[in-house]
C-alpha cells in the first residue's frame, strides 16, 4: 500500500500527515517487536520524521465533520484550507459563519487577525473539543522531543517521544505532551497531553484511515478529555488539492 507522507502529517492530526508523492522515511528493522532505539538511532528516527514534515509545497481544501457522538444534533461542519511551502506554513478554519486564520510561527499557533480575540488553546465551541493548537501539534515537529521509547497503538509498534512543558489546553493543565510515531510509515498515531506523573488527561487518537482518490489520510479521529470525561470525533468528508 503507498501511503503519502504529508496526507499523514496533516492530522494527528489530525495531529497525522499530509504527505504525497514522496518517499517514505522508514526505520529497517522487524516492526513485529518492540524495541527501544539506540541514542544514535531515535536522533535518526526525529530526523526523519522532521523532514517529512518539512517536505515539500502542499496546498489542501479538507471539509470535515465535528461531533459529539451521543448528540446526534450537536454537529458542526466546516473546512480547513492548510497551506504548506518552503517559507510558511497557514490554516483557515471555517465553521459555519466562523472564519479563524492561523500562521504558524515558531513553537506556537498564532492568530492572524485581531478583529476577534481567540486563544489558539481554546477549543473552536465550548461544547466541542478541537482547538488550534491540536492542528498545530500535528503539523509540527522540532528538537524539543526527547525519545521515551518503544510501544504500540492501535496493534502498531509505535516510537514514542515526549516533550516537557507546563502548559493548558482547552482549560487543561499539562505538564508535558507524548507523541506516538508509526515505526515503519513515520506517521503520528496518537497524541498525549500528560500530567505530572505522566497519566494522560487529554488524547487525539487516529481510528480508522480512508484513500481520498489517492489521497491517504485519517477518516476519523477522536478527542479525548479524561479529566472532564467528554469526547469529540472529527470526520474527514473530503479531500481536494488546490494550486
Amino acid at each position: 500500500m503507498k501511503l503519502s507522507q504529508w496526507t499523514f502529517c496533516f492530522w494527528f492530526l489530525l495531529v497525522q500527515s499530509l504527505w504525497q508523492d514522496c518517499a517514505l522515511y522508514g526505520y529497517g528493522g522487524e516492526f513485529h517487536k518492540l524495541h527501544n532505539l539506540s541514542t544514535k538511532k531515535a536522533e535518526e528516527f526525529s530526523k526523519n520524521v522532521r523532514k517529512n514534515f518539512k517536505h515539500g509545497n502542499l496546498n489542501l481544501m479538507v471539509k470535515i465533520k465535528l461531533y459529539e457522538p451521543l448528540k446526534s444534533n450537536n454537529k458542526k461542519f466546516g473546512e480547513i484550507f492548510y497551506v504548506n511551502s518552503s517559507k510558511k506554513r497557514t490554516f483557515r478554519v471555517v465553521f459555519e459563519d466562523k472564519e479563524y486564520d492561523f500562521t504558524f510561527s515558531q513553537d506556537q499557533a498564532i492568530k492572524n487577525s485581531a478583529d476577534d480575540i481567540f486563544h489558539t488553546n481554546a477549543s473552536f465551541f465550548d461544547d466541542l473539543l478541537l482547538t488550534p493548537q491540536d492542528l498545530f501539534l500535528s503539523f509540527s515537529w522540532d528538537d524539543s522531543y526527547e525519545y521515551f521509547g518503544a510501544a504500540k497503538v492501535a496493534g502498531r509498534p509505535v516510537q514514542q517521544f515526549i516533550r516537557y512543558e507546563k502548559n493548558s489546553i482547552n482549560g487543561i493543565q499539562y505538564s508535558s505532551v507524548k507523541v506516538s510515531i508509526d515505526a515503519k510509515y513515520m506517521i503520528i498515531l496518537r497524541i498525549d497531553f500528560l500530567n505530572d506523573v505522566l497519566m494522560p488527561v487529554r488524547q487525539l487518537l487516529i481510528r480508522s484511515f480512508k484513500d481520498f482518490a489517492g489521497i491517504w489520510m485519517p477518516k476519523i479521529i477522536e478527542i479525548i478529555d479524561f479529566q472532564h470525561h467528554r469526547h469529540a470525533k472529527l470526520e474527514v468528508l473530503s479531500v481536494e488539492t488546490k494550486i
